[in-house]
């Protein structure tokens, strides 16, 4: 008999319920009809979770490229209708649920227009690329009363539950300081090309900080929803330093240190966008050992006891599960019309790090809780 944990044995109880939701066969029951604004790349999970899924409808589309509206139309979206201006697929009667998945400076502005035609909306993160902005859409959610999820689905990561789990359990007593350090290489050269319309010149949206945000918002927000799950406190100090080192001539950080304070609680983050193949690595310090977590394996080592292997390489997680969590728990938020788990203030409080590491950059100076009062 296998004896490896499976993905849902670990999996929190809010997705196991929601996962009661599918028949049978294995298809969503009463998935809302969606409409999905934003083709490019990371479209294709999404449109990749519909199809595993079952059962999901994509009534349209909207994309300023047509080829790229017409290459999605198959499948689950097979049927859809096709628009050039998102303002037409969020008028579209037949649309329940608007999914943005367009660039981050659109998020903003595309999920308060859709939640406002009383839409429910799942954004992929940010959900602002400012913390006012994602205040402002947080605010719109409470006043239309309709659902809103941002699309961190690696809250559903089963290896990310066993660690919080662990750490949560005291199983290396009181945690003081997380240590993280993220390297990876350069943004896909085949995103969207913005194209200035004074020179002409055409720039990969996440090479621009008033298209992508910052790096850190970009892509170490979902470190830091995978940090603030274990700490559990409210950020109260942060300062950072980084810039364009090693591509000097865009606008978005490769290079980043930030250092952090929550609470009692200390944490330590070094990002690189120019060192592909380096090595990630977790270190968490705690009153009674540590934790140490390379993306693929994690170990504990408690003092005075050997050390514990999480055997994380024995959890199975097929390609795309993330992304179909993520979708169940959405659609079980839309079906009784109760909170997502990644809802509007796990997100916000999540990325406050990264809104707050982007001001202590620009201003040069340590940034409080008051920054965010």
């Amino acid at each position: 008999m296998n004896q490896h944990p499976s993905r849902r044995s670990v999996l929190t109880a809010g997705l196991a319920a929601a996962a009661t939701a599918s028949t049978a066969s294995g298809q969503v029951a009463g998935a809302p009809r969606i409409g999905l604004i934003g083709l490019g790349n990371r479209s294709r999970a999404h449109l990749a979770a519909f199809e595993a899924l079952g059962s999901v409808e994509v009534t349209a589309l909207s994309d300023l490229e047509g080829d790229r509206m017409r290459a999605a139309k198959v499948g689950p979206a097979a049927e859809a209708e096709l628009y050039a201006d998102y303002r037409e697929l969020i008028a579209d009667k037949q649309v329940q649920a608007v999914v943005i998945t367009a660039p981050n400076y659109l998020h903003a502005e595309m999920a308060i227009a859709a939640l406002r035609a009383g839409k429910d909306v799942l954004v992929e993160k940010p959900i602002g690329i400012t913390y006012q902005e994602a205040l402002r859409v947080a605010a719109v959610a409470a006043e239309t009363g309709q659902i809103l999820a941002v699309g961190m689905q690696r809250h559903f990561n089963p290896a990310y539950r066993k660690i919080i789990d662990a750490v949560r359990s005291g199983e290396i007593g009181k945690p003081y300081l997380f240590a993280l350090n993220e390297y990876r290489g350069d943004w896909n050269p085949r995103t969207w090309g913005w194209t200035d319309p004074q020179s002409g010149k055409t720039t990969p949206w996440r090479h621009l900080r008033a298209l992508a945000g910052s790096s850190l918002l970009e892509f170490s927000v979902h470190s830091y929803a995978f940090l603030h799950e274990m700490i559990g406190q409210p950020l109260s100090f942060c300062a950072a330093t980084g810039g364009a080192m090693h591509w000097p001539e865009r606008t978005t950080e490769d290079n980043i240190s930030v250092i952090a304070e929550f609470g009692d609680v200390r944490l330590q983050h070094t990002y690189s966008g120019s060192a592909p193949g380096a090595r990630w690595q977790l270190t968490v310090s705690g009153s009674e050992g540590s934790l140490q977590y390379d993306f693929r394996e994690a170990t504990i080592r408690s003092l005075g006891r050997d050390a514990k292997d999480l055997r994380l390489s024995e959890i199975e997680m097929p390609r795309g599960q993330l992304e179909q969590d993520m979708y169940l728990d959405f659609f079980r938020a839309v079906r009784e019309r109760s909170r997502p788990a990644l809802h509007a203030d796990f997100a916000i409080e999540a990325s406050k790090l990264a809104y707050g590491a982007w001001i202590s950059i620009d201003e040069r100076r340590i940034v409080t809780a008051a920054d965010f009062a």
